[in-house]
Order: structure tokens, then C-alpha cells, then sequence
């Protein structure tokens, strides 16, 4: 059939009544929406958790440093894996938005308000355990620990902590993710301290550090993996 005269094929009208390029017209709102949203979103993004939780676990790793006291290399790689532990407990409370019910109604994706709370995370959880790295640095013993590979597991254990965050906030129906997130994690850590010696993953230096290093790496891919998921999959009615 020939377009109608004067009118241009991608704007002819199509059954519905709604003209042809009409999506671009949303497609832009959309994105106009989410830009508005950022810095409402940022400013409300729960911080102060998280920085209090970093603080102490910086503060686990200072007596050593301050007192000179020297400690076996697995004593300081137990201290730092507190400092994630305490580093994950605040990412929990990322994800805390009591406007949730409001936030539904918006055109804008909920990976992308997540996606939006995770980066001030990031940068306070990291900064925190860059903190608690130079600190514990600072003793001559210490020059030799394998901090790229403590860096994978602090990463992992901050998704871990994300995606807790995440299903905490698709269950709650006002949005407050941690009091669910938290004893999750916990409950994770727990599960991962008493898993048998070949699937451990907080082996010491000397026992099978690389094998270890590899599941932490499969254990991050999965969790990103199901982070997405469970951001992205649309509610069921009634749910």
C-alpha cells in the first residue's frame, strides 16, 4: 500500500492509531526521568551505615601497626577478612529506599536505581578497605600477602552482600532491605567458614590458596549473574 500523500512512511499511522516513531518520543522521556532521578537517588542512598561499618573494620586492623606487634601472615589474612566482613554488613543497607512504593510507579528500570545506590557503595567500601590495606602494609611482615587475591574476596563478599541487598529489597514492600540482607549475609558467611577443605574458600596462605582463589572467582560470576536476575525480573501480579 502507497504512504498517504504528505505524510512520511515512519510517521504513517498504523492500526492502533499511534504513530510509527512514537517509541523514540518515550524512549527519551525515559532516559530525561532517570537523569532527573540521579541525584535524589544518590543523596538518598543509606551511607552512613556502610562508613560506620568500614571505620571499625579499618580499626581491627590498626592495633598490630600501632604497637609493632608482628603476626603471622594467616593471623593478618583473618584480620582482614573481618574488614570485609564488616564492609559487607553496611553494602546491606545500599539498597534501603522507603519510597520504594512511590519509586514503583516511575518509568525508570529498577537495575538502574540499584545501579545508581552501587556507586557511592563502591566508593566508600572502597575506599574503607584501601584504608585497612595501607594500614596493615605498614608492617615489615606483611610485604608479602597476596592482596590482589584479598581484594578478589573483598569484592565478592561486597556482591555477595549487593545481592542480599537486592532480594531484601524485592521482598520488602516498603523497600528496607537490611533487616532481611543482613542476617543473609551472615548466614552466608557462616556457610562459607564451615565448608569442607575441598571447597574451602578461607584457606591460608599454604593451603591450596590458588585452587580457593579460583572458586572466589566463580563465586563473584554467579553472584553478578544472579544480582541481575533478580533486579531485572518483573514482579508477578500480587507479588
Amino acid at each position: 500500500m502507497r504512504p498517504l500523500s504528505g505524510v512520511p512512511t515512519g510517521d504513517a499511522v498504523d492500526a492502533s492509531g499511534q504513530a510509527g516513531n512514537a517509541p523514540a518520543p518515550r524512549r527519551h522521556g525515559r532516559l530525561r526521568t532517570a537523569a532527573v532521578l540521579v541525584w535524589p537517588t544518590l543523596r538518598a542512598t543509606r551511607i552512613v551505615p556502610l562508613l560506620a561499618a568500614g571505620i571499625v573494620g579499618v580499626a581491627i586492623v590498626i592495633p598490630p601497626a600501632v604497637t609493632g606487634s608482628v603476626l603471622p601472615p594467616d593471623h593478618h589474612l583473618t584480620l582482614l577478612r573481618l574488614v570485609m566482613a564488616c564492609i559487607g554488613l553496611g553494602v546491606t543497607f545500599a539498597l534501603d529506599d522507603p519510597a520504594k512504593p512511590i519509586a514503583e510507579t516511575l518509568p525508570v528500570p529498577a537495575w538502574l536505581g540499584a545501579l545508581v545506590r552501587a556507586v557511592p557503595a563502591a566508593v566508600v567500601g572502597g575506599a574503607c578497605w584501601a584504608a585497612a590495606l595501607l594500614v596493615t602494609r605498614a608492617g615489615p611482615e606483611t610485604a608479602s600477602l597476596p592482596y590482589p587475591d584479598l581484594t578478589r574476596e573483598a569484592v565478592t563478599v561486597a556482591a555477595v552482600a549487593f545481592l542480599a541487598s537486592a532480594v531484601g529489597w524485592r521482598r520488602s514492600p516498603h523497600g528496607v532491605a537490611s533487616p532481611l540482607a543482613a542476617p543473609m549475609l551472615l548466614l552466608a558467611m557462616t556457610v562459607v567458614a564451615l565448608l569442607p577443605a575441598s571447597a574451602a574458600l578461607l584457606v591460608g596462605v599454604d593451603d591450596g590458596w590458588d585452587a580457593a582463589h579460583d572458586r572466589w572467582t566463580y563465586l563473584l560470576a554467579g553472584t553478578l549473574l544472579a544480582t541481575a536476575g533478580v533486579l531485572t525480573v518483573r514482579r508477578l501480579p500480587g507479588r
